[in-house]
């Protein structure tokens, strides 16, 4: 039944995906159409700079379509304008000069386009629009040369917007009901999983790498929209409800991953443990329930967590511990249900006035300290000047629109799954189609009904069977057959515009591995070290109750971080060619990139917790063992090529950490202190021993693989 239900689920979830992508090519074809057929009925100039405006913001895979992202978009193409025209007047004579001052334009606005966590397609068009104002280096009419490009750029954003928004529109509330609910229940579901013994815990690492997975997709979800028209009858509401799911993934991951030994009763040492467990079952259902539209229930009084300390008066330090965390689990569970709960009544009862106690921790607008972003940055300039050579030495065809493309589509390629191989083999299968249509096809269109229907169907194509920036490379044969009102039909021309984009595709492939490589095991060997230091560096900062104003300045430069390291782990990981590393590589780089998982989710709770534990005196003197610095250096002796090696030069083992706590566990005396003292430090305790699970997984994974390997020379 259970296997029946997973297929169930699976085919649904594939339609569903199935129906959202027919759904965004047939959107992003029509307006494409548009912005082509609109300017030629009104007789305007440069149609297919509004088409190509409608691709670059498709194929960046922009999905928000409200108003406000248009006139962002809006902004940036006059941005782009402004810019553009400003250099040129600037420099009218100094080409050099020009050049020199609109590469490092483009790629500071390539490295924000890349920084920037929201819609990042106006900073986009920006770059796109400052580089078409440039008319070749004729000063004549530059002015109305930019200011007609800038408009049709504008008008494509617009055609793009209103049919975005008016057809199919995305419904933002009703898309946050539905991830918030299937959360909560993957939430209930590894919370009943805590009540079972070894043997139905078989699956405990699939669910959660698939609670983690629904978690980051929910809160990257929310951050796109929080700010968006979706949500404003309810802002103050969504926001708890963000926060009250960031703290149940906090309380629930670590539990998950390091479970209770079985032989550990916790109903002899918690009051009522059963009923305690059966009343957060139902409340995670009843939170699931109300999201999804079902009928309201009252609940029953949420009964008392209490400890008989007397039964644990003789027990060891590490049944107390597990003790201890458990009853705080099921305080803070019952906490955050009733904190979720008082903000899902407030918006099923349409409350006036409700004032949210708990805020989700805020998402960096940009993430400023990735070496990629940089290394893009630094390639779009390098590209520029690469096409620019070429441009003034040899003129290719398209003229200053192969510097153009060249220089703009390195953003959308840089560091991503587009190969060079693919590169070719998407220009040449958009060149086979375009190439018969302005042959055979073309010349016997004598209607823009006509006309119409064959643009619609080459974007359609493109867009539906190429996800993506990829999807550039198919639908540039589409400007290629130079479409405009009145068409002279010149094949040497189709040829000369299509070898520029033979050009401009074999520029891109120098530059994928000038001046950096983009090949999978080098990136995925750099992004694993990189994450474990910093893992480790916010292991350090967090056991710190004071830090330095520049550690403070790294801390807010470098928030995000983390986060996206982890996320490119999983896109690279995947794509490392098993001919290189041997036959068991994509068993091993998953193994790995789920330990990284764990341990990204263990740190972060122990950051966000660091305040909570400075004021307890036994984990200040704890740490001041440098307890807390040996799991940092632990975890950073994971960046070398040869962890095991690492560890044992460090001395800063699992065996020696835990002699050191069995130690430091031998001096006090639990009479000195406060029952609410003792319960915070075996919470912590707990903590840190499912930090060193962690680590240790992550030490196991990276055994099982060929480290040294993916560093060896190759394309």
């Amino acid at each position: 039944m259970a296997a029946d239900s997973a297929s169930g689920e699976r085919t649904v979830q594939g339609s569903a995906q199935a129906t959202a992508r027919l759904r965004y090519a047939v959107k992003t074809a029509l307006a494409l159409t548009l912005a082509y057929l609109l300017p030629m009925a009104l007789g305007w100039p440069q149609p297919q700079t509004a088409a190509t405006t409608v691709m670059l913001i498709a194929a960046a895979g922009a999905v928000s379509d409200s108003l406000q992202k248009g006139v962002l978009r809006i902004i940036g193409t006059v941005a782009g304008a402004v810019i553009g025209l400003s250099l040129i007047a600037m420099f009218p004579q100094e080409r050099m000069l020009y050049l020199l001052s609109v590469s490092a334009v483009v790629s500071v606005v390539a490295y924000l386009y890349n920084a920037y966590q929201g819609d990042s397609t106006a900073f986009m068009l920006t770059a796109v629009v400052t580089l078409m104002v440039f008319n070749g280096g004729d000063a004549d009419g530059a002015f109305l040369y930019g200011v007609d490009r800038a408009f049709m750029t504008v008008f494509g954003v617009i055609v793009y917007t209103v049919v975005a928004s008016l057809l199919w529109p995305v419904r933002v509330a009703d898309n946050t009901r539905a991830m918030a609910a299937e959360l909560i229940r993957g939430f209930a579901a590894a919370f009943h999983a805590l009540g079972q013994d070894s043997a139905g815990r078989e699956d405990t690492d699939k669910r959660l790498a698939q609670l983690l997975t629904r978690a980051e997709d929910f809160h990257t979800h929310f951050a796109a929209v929080r700010g968006g028209s979706g949500l404003d009858d309810y802002a103050a509401e969504w926001r708890q409800v963000a926060a009250c799911l960031e703290e149940l993934q906090e309380d629930l991951v670590p539990a998950l991953q390091r479970p209770s030994p079985p032989d550990t009763d916790f109903a002899r040492y918690i009051d009522s443990y059963p009923v305690l467990l059966a009343d957060l079952d139902a409340r995670f259902t009843h939170a699931a329930d109300c999201l999804q539209g079902a009928a309201y229930r009252v609940q029953a009084p949420t009964p008392v967590v209490e400890v008989r300390s007397e039964a644990l008066a003789d027990c060891n330090h590490r049944t107390t511990a597990e003790v201890r965390a458990r009853a705080d689990l099921l305080q803070r569970l019952q906490d955050n249900l009733a904190a979720l709960q008082a903000a899902l009544d407030s918006m099923l009862h349409d409350r006036a006035g409700f004032r949210p106690v708990r805020e989700p921790s805020s998402r960096p607008a940009f993430i400023w300290l990735d070496l990629e972003h940089l290394k893009t940055a630094l390639r779009a300039f390098v590209t520029f000047w690469i096409a620019s050579a070429i441009w003034i030495q040899f003129n290719p065809p398209g003229g200053f629109m192969f510097v153009t493309f060249c220089t703009v589509l390195v953003p959308l390629v840089s560091f991503t799954p587009a190969t060079p191989k693919l590169l070719i083999v998407l220009l040449s299968l958009g060149f086979l189609f375009a190439f018969p249509a302005y042959v055979f096809l073309l010349p016997q269109l004598t209607h823009w009904l006509q006309l119409g229907a064959f643009l619609f169907v080459y974007a359609f194509l493109g867009f539906f069977i190429f996800a993506g920036p990829v999807s550039i490379f198919f639908l540039l044969g589409l400007f290629t057959l130079g479409i405009q009102n009145s068409m002279s039909y010149h094949v040497d021309g189709l040829l000369s515009i299509m070898l520029m984009f033979y050009l401009v595709c074999a520029t891109l492939v120098i530059t994928m591995y000038f001046p950096f490589s983009s090949r999978p095991e080098i990136l995925f060997d750099s992004l694993r070290r990189r994450f474990f230091r910093s893992c480790a560096r916010t292991l350090r900062q967090s056991g710190r109750a004071r830090r330095r104003l520049w550690e403070r300045m790294w801390e807010h430069l470098s928030r995000g971080s983390e986060a996206l390291l982890l996320a490119k782990l999983l896109q690279w990981g995947a794509r490392i060619d098993p001919s290189r590393m041997g036959a068991d590589t994509a068993q091993s780089v998953q193994a790995l990139n789920h330990a990284c998982e764990l341990l990204h989710a263990q740190v972060q709770v122990v950051a966000r917790r660091a305040d909570e534990f400075t004021g307890n005196p036994l984990v200040a003197a704890l740490r001041a063992r440098a307890e807390n610095h040996r799991l940092a250096q632990l975890c950073a002796t994971l960046a070398s090529r040869d962890p095991a090696q690492a560890i044992d030069a460090a001395g800063v083992g699992p065996e020696a950490l835990e002699a050191q706590l069995d130690d430091f566990l031998g001096t006090i005396d639990p009479q000195q202190y406060e029952q609410r003292e003792l319960g915070l430090f075996y919470v912590y305790l707990g903590l840190q021993a499912s930090l060193l699970d962690a680590i240790m997984a992550c030490r196991q994974a990276q055994d099982a693989m060929e480290l040294e390997r993916l560093a060896e020379p190759g394309f």
